[in-house]
């Protein structure tokens, strides 16, 4: 085998396990496209070089949506939501700033803002993920643990390369359990007005 088809393998099950995996919280609407951009790079980046921050991130977001969701009456896909920015509080038909989930349920109780009607498919309708893209991520996945193990089997050469990429897979495949309700890529948060 020449060293591209090694290498460009391993990058091609890497690049679709990161942009299929991160779902960053949503921009400030004082955000460009431009730092948009570089806000993504820089995620990626952090989780090609070290995947468990992400796993780890994950896994926090995951832990602060199910215990909202424990205490409310949202989804997992609504608390992922508030924890992500979802929620942006208009004063005086400005946006003020985004809101937690602890100062959000605060806010409904004392009646400054109105509770929430949002369904779960109007959430997911703004998010960019859908199971085609995460599907075809498991395939690619899929093929190339096939060819690694058919190489083990018939005692071919599998270089660290590749055992790094099986093993960040795993990594992204649990990141994908953890991230499974949350919205991917939705660009701006949702308008509440504070009375």
């Amino acid at each position: 085998r020449t060293l591209w088809d090694i290498v460009s393998p391993c990058l091609l099950t890497i690049f679709a396990c990161i942009y299929t995996s991160v779902h960053p919280n949503i921009p400030s609407p004082y955000d460009g496209p431009l730092r948009r951009l570089f806000r993504s790079a820089k995620i990626m980046s952090v989780a090609v070089i070290a995947p468990e921050l992400l796993v780890a991130w994950a896994t926090r977001q995951f832990i602060s949506s199910r215990n909202l969701t424990r205490h409310e009456t949202w989804g997992m896909t609504h608390s992922f939501f508030a924890y992500m920015g979802g929620f942006m509080v208009y004063h005086d038909g400005k946006p003020w700033r985004t809101i937690t989930p602890a100062r959000l349920i605060l806010a409904i109780q004392e009646g400054h803002i109105a509770p929430i009607r949002l369904t779960e498919a109007e959430i997911e309708d703004a998010s960019k993920g859908d199971v085609l893209s995460k599907g075809l991520v498991v395939l690619q996945v899929s093929w190339f643990g096939v060819q690694l193990i058919a190489r083990y089997v018939y005692h071919l050469t599998v270089t660290p390369l590749e055992i790094s990429t099986v093993a960040f897979a795993l990594l992204v495949f649990f990141t994908y359990g953890l991230w499974w309700k949350k919205p991917l890529n939705v660009g701006c948060p949702r308008r509440l007005e504070w009375k």
